[in-house]
């Protein structure tokens, strides 16, 4: 593969249900995309750019269960 395939590879996608896109397994696996891995995505004028996060983010991810109790304590 010559370095201006490495750099700019395409692919077509269709965007599903709630806007969501499949990156090609390939991609995944270089990126070290993993199932449940935040990533960082980021737009600039028409693009969108997705690319692995180096630390992992300083928040909590909350589940369902978590929220839906959330809000039950707080009569909403």
């Amino acid at each position: 593969m010559t370095i201006n395939q490495q750099l700019k590879q395409e692919q077509w996608l269709r965007v599903l249900d709630k806007g969501m896109v499949t990156i090609p397994k390939k991609w995944r696996e270089e990126l070290g995309f993993e199932k449940g891995k935040v990533i960082k995505a980021k737009k600039m004028g028409r693009r969108v750019f997705i690319e692995p996060v180096e630390e992992e983010a300083s928040y909590r991810i909350y589940t369902d269960k978590e929220i839906a109790a959330f809000l039950k304590e707080d009569n909403l």
